[in-house]
């Protein structure tokens, strides 16, 4: 597990327009930026955000993601308290 590599994905996404285009186009060919196992890529293109979470991310962080990617608060936090989205 890389934590410190998850957040610094999810930093660049929520703090860069560039990076959100480049990730939105080709998420696999962004994602190669970063020290990432096969299992983080997926939660990352996922949006698994209660995954991601899960090992020791910053909830910060996967609030912004989830926002950027233009999806629901509501939804964000029916995932985080472990309900139905």
């Amino acid at each position: 597990m890389s934590r410190n590599s998850l957040e610094k994905v999810l930093y660049d996404l929520s703090t860069s327009g560039a990076n959100k285009k480049a990730f939105s186009a080709e998420p696999e060919k962004f994602l190669s930026r970063y020290q990432l196992t096969e299992e983080e890529r997926a939660l990352i293109t996922g949006y698994k955000v209660r995954e991601i979470a899960d090992r020791g991310v910053n909830t910060m962080l996967t609030w912004g993601f989830w926002l950027q990617s233009g999806r629901a608060q509501r939804d964000y936090m029916k995932i985080m308290k472990r309900e139905e989205a």
